[in-house]
C-alpha cells in the first residue's frame, strides 16, 4: 500500500539559503522536491478507534452524537448537518426566510458556491465589493445596492478573518433585513470571543475534507438562531425530498477530528503569526491584516504584494505577481491564486440562465456588472498570492522557517524578479476564463 507519510525529514535549513541565487535560476531550492508535500487531515488510531465504534451504532445516532459535539463548541442555538457546505448554504437561507425572487447581497469575491447557493434558494445574489485588506464584504458598499427586493446579506468570513459583524449587523437591524452567515472558512474563527457561525439569523458551513476542521469527504453543518427557522429548513426538506444528509463516516471522522481541533488550531495560529511577523521585515511582502478583537483562523493566508517599489516601476501588477509564483513555487513553497476572478464573471451569473428561462433572474431586473464595480476585490486579483494547507498542523518549525527564507530569499533578489516580470506576456488573471479554486 502506498503511503502518503513524508519518509524524508526535512533538514533544519540554514538562514544563508537566502544569500543564494534564486532556484528559478538554477541554484538549489530551500525546499527539495520530497519535503514539499503537506500532509492534511492527520489521521491516528483515535479516528480508527472512532470508526469501529460508530460501525456498531445506527447512521442517525452517530451524525446526531456528530451534530450536537459540534453545536455545542460552536455555541448556536439549532443546527442540521447536512452533505456538504453548498446543502448548508441552502438550508441556511431557506431556514432564515428567503423566499424565490428575493435579492441577497453577497461579496464578489468568495467561492462560488456561496451564490450558487443562494441561485438554489430561487434567489438572487446581488455582488458587492470587498474591504481592502481584510477581503471581506465591505459594509460602506452595502446601501447603494439596496432594492425593494433585498431580503438578506451574506457575508463570507473569507480565509477564516470575520467579517466587520458590527457594521453589518447594524445595517441589517437598520434596514430589517436577515444576516445569514457563510462560515465555511471560519472554523475557530472568532470575534469578541465569539465563534463566526453564531452571529446573524442563520449560517451554512462546509467540513470537507480539505478545511481546518475536516470531516470525511464532503460535509456541512447548518446553524439557525430561533426554532422557527430551524423548523423552517426542516420543513423544507421534508417537503422538497432533498436528500442533504450528511454521511455517518463522515460523522465519525468529525467526532475524533474535533477532539484535536484545539491543537490544530494552536498549531496554525502559531505558524501563521510567526510567518506574519517575518514578512513584515521584508520589502515585498505583508501578511494578512487582523483588525482588533478578531481571530483568524487561517484556513488559508493571502499574501500581499508591493507593487509600488522603485525596482518594479513600470511593471504590471499582475506580471510581477506571476513572477513571484513561480519564484516562489521554485523554492518548495506553494503560493497561488485561490480565484482568479470574480464570481459576477463566472458564466451562471454572467448568462443569468439560472433553472432555465431566466429563473430566477428573470423575478428581477438584470443585472449587468463591470470590472469597475469592484476596484478593490480587482486590485486584490492583481497584487496577491495565497498559502492553503502550508501552515496547517503538523508543520515542523524547520519547515515552517524554510518557509520564511524562500520568502527572504526572493526579497533578496527584487532585481531579478523584476526581470522575469519583464519578459512575462500575460493578461490579468481575471481576464482569462474562470476557474474554481
Amino acid at each position: 500500500m502506498k503511503t502518503d507519510f513524508m519518509m524524508t525529514p526535512l533538514a533544519m535549513p540554514d538562514d544563508s539559503v537566502a544569500d543564494k541565487r534564486l532556484a528559478v535560476d538554477g541554484d538549489t531550492p530551500v525546499i527539495p522536491k520530497n519535503n514539499r508535500k503537506t500532509i492534511f487531515p492527520n489521521i491516528t488510531k483515535e479516528d480508527v478507534f472512532q470508526m469501529m465504534i460508530s460501525v456498531q451504532q445506527s447512521p442517525d445516532e452517530v451524525i446526531a452524537e456528530f451534530a450536537e459535539k459540534y453545536r455545542q463548541r460552536v455555541g448556536a442555538a439549532y443546527a442540521i448537518p447536512t452533505a456538504s457546505g453548498t446543502s448548508s448554504l441552502h438550508l441556511a437561507l431557506v431556514g432564515a426566510g428567503v423566499k424565490p425572487g428575493d435579492e441577497v447581497l453577497v461579496p464578489a469575491f468568495t467561492f462560488i458556491a456561496t451564490a450558487q447557493a443562494i441561485v438554489a434558494a430561487k434567489a438572487i445574489p446581488v455582488f458587492v465589493d470587498i474591504t481592502p485588506g481584510t477581503w471581506c464584504l465591505d459594509p460602506a458598499q452595502l446601501k447603494k445596492k439596496l432594492t425593494p427586493r433585498t431580503k438578506a446579506v451574506m457575508p463570507v468570513h473569507v480565509h477564516g478573518l470575520p467579517a466587520d459583524i458590527e457594521a453589518l449587523t447594524a445595517f441589517c437591524q437598520k434596514n430589517n433585513l436577515l444576516l445569514i452567515e457563510d462560515a465555511s472558512h471560519a472554523h475557530s474563527a472568532s470575534w469578541q470571543g465569539r465563534y463566526c457561525g453564531t452571529f446573524g439569523d442563520a449560517a451554512g458551513q462546509s467540513l470537507m475534507a480539505d478545511k481546518n476542521f475536516p470531516l470525511g469527504g464532503e460535509a456541512g453543518i447548518a446553524f439557525f438562531r430561533e426554532r422557527e427557522s430551524y423548523e423552517r429548513a426542516q420543513g423544507f426538506l421534508n417537503e422538497s425530498g432533498l436528500d442533504y444528509s450528511m454521511s455517518w463516516v463522515a460523522a465519525a471522522f468529525g467526532i475524533s477530528q474535533l477532539a484535536r481541533l484545539d491543537y490544530y488550531d494552536e498549531i496554525r495560529q502559531r505558524n501563521a503569526l510567526h510567518l506574519i511577523d517575518e514578512l513584515a521585515t521584508t520589502r515585498l511582502f505583508r501578511g494578512p491584516v487582523i483588525p482588533k478583537g478578531a481571530k483568524h483562523s487561517f484556513n488559508m493566508f493571502r499574501i500581499t504584494i508591493n507593487t509600488d517599489l522603485p525596482e518594479l516601476q513600470g511593471i504590471a501588477e499582475h506580471n510581477v505577481k506571476q513572477a513571484l509564483q513561480q519564484a516562489l513555487n521554485e523554492e518548495g513553497v506553494f503560493a497561488r491564486e485561490w480565484q482568479n476572478t470574480l464570481l459576477p464573471f463566472h458564466l451562471p451569473f454572467r448568462n443569468q440562465k439560472g433553472f432555465g428561462n431566466g429563473f430566477p433572474f428573470f423575478l428581477d431586473e438584470r443585472k449587468e456588472y463591470q470590472y469597475e464595480d469592484f476596484p478593490n476585490a480587482i486590485a486584490m486579483l492583481r497584487s496577491t498570492l495565497v498559502l492553503c494547507r502550508e501552515l496547517r498542523s503538523p508543520v515542523e518549525y524547520e519547515k515552517l522557517r524554510a518557509y520564511v527564507l524562500a520568502f527572504k530569499k526572493v526579497d533578496k533578489n527584487i532585481a531579478r524578479i523584476a526581470e522575469i516580470a519583464r519578459s512575462i506576456e500575460a493578461v490579468p488573471p481575471y481576464e482569462k476564463d474562470a476557474r474554481l479554486g
